[in-house]
């Protein structure tokens, strides 16, 4: 597994990681391959992992929970 802070650290993002504005830290681990992989889209198309990660995370289909009241 690899933590998410190799993949930035590699892709010299490490300044995305530090912003003062995130409003919570979180680390992931990947296997190489997923490493490898998000590495690659990221050279590709030029956005750092942070970004693609979030992008990812607002794209999740989440309903909306009805209360029950």
């Amino acid at each position: 597994m690899i933590d998410i802070r190799e993949v930035v650290a590699k892709s010299n993002l490490s300044n995305i990681m530090n912003k003062k504005w995130a409003a919570k830290r979180l680390t992931i681990n990947l296997t190489s391959s997923e490493a490898e992989k998000l590495e690659k889209y990221c050279s590709m198309t030029g956005r750092p992992a942070t970004d693609v990660i979030r992008e990812l995370i607002r794209s999740l289909p989440i309903q909306e929970v009805q209360n029950a009241n």
